[in-house]
């Protein structure tokens, strides 16, 4: 199925997708028609074999504002609200549990729900240039503390939210916010590296490996070895691996 989309760019190659959001007059802040053309990319793209991990960005000078504050203007009218919050809920809730692992390449200004989707990607690589937070808390609004701090730690966590302070790349690396960090105008360009790294693995491998980082991490640890020995049972006999192990294996005894 091919869409057309208004509000991102994408493209497949080498087994990446990328997502590039395409708002720029408006900062690639968040609309609802930017949530749902990143929803029905995400929910396409989940069940394509071509695309084994996805990279979302907003170029190298600006990732994403935040919610577009023309929208929010919006929000004394009910049904106004509760679109958005369905947009929200369908975005954020797929990239949270999406079957194939996800980069986030921040370039420039990540703020609220900009930061929001860096956040509920899987890795984020950054550049010098980066700032980071969420400045609606400023206004009396409120963030999505509980994967924030499962990234950065309580303390951290509750420091960007309670605050509303921005905070720039060197903080945010040093935190833990930010994976890796390059220099500005190469984000792009590394995480399609790693992407392609990753894809490299196979599409297969790539699901099966996301689905155990997505439900190891709810398991007590005498569950989560079970669960992954059984899944390494269940894939190591495949014709694929197997063919995978035997010119590893001829590699290194040449």
């Amino acid at each position: 199925m091919t869409r057309t989309y208004t509000e991102i760019t994408t493209s497949i190659d080498n087994g990446v997708g990328t997502i590039t959001f395409s708002r720029y007059e408006r900062r690639n802040a968040l609309s609802l028609e930017l949530f749902a053309d990143l929803s029905d990319c995400l929910d396409d793209w989940a069940a394509d074999d071509d695309v084994a991990c996805v990279v979302l960005t907003g170029g190298e000078e600006i990732f994403c504002a935040g919610l577009d504050l023309k929208l929010q203007s919006m929000f004394t009218n009910q049904e106004r609200r509760d679109a958005y919050s369905a947009a929200c809920l369908r975005a954020y809730g797929t990239l949270l549990d999406y079957v194939k692992p996800t980069i986030a390449a921040v370039g420039g200004p990540a703020l609220g729900g900009g930061c929001d989707i860096a956040v509920f990607c899987d890795i984020r690589i950054g550049a010098e240039n980066v700032i980071m937070g969420f400045p609606q808390i400023k206004m009396g609004l409120t963030p999505y503390f509980s994967p924030l701090w499962k990234i950065v730690g309580l303390s951290q966590a509750k420091l960007l939210t309670f605050s509303g302070d921005r905070i720039d790349a060197a903080e945010a690396s040093r935190i833990g916010l930010l994976d890796r960090l390059v220099p500005t105008g190469t984000v792009v360009a590394e995480a399609t590296r790693l992407a392609r790294s990753i894809a490299e693995t196979t599409t297969a491998s790539a699901v099966n490996n996301k689905e155990m980082a997505r439900r190891s991490t709810a398991m007590d640890p005498i569950s989560a070895l079970t669960y992954e020995t059984l899944a390494y049972r269940e894939v190591i006999w495949h014709a694929d691996v197997i063919e995978r192990i035997g010119a590893a294996y001829k590699r290194i005894t040449k």
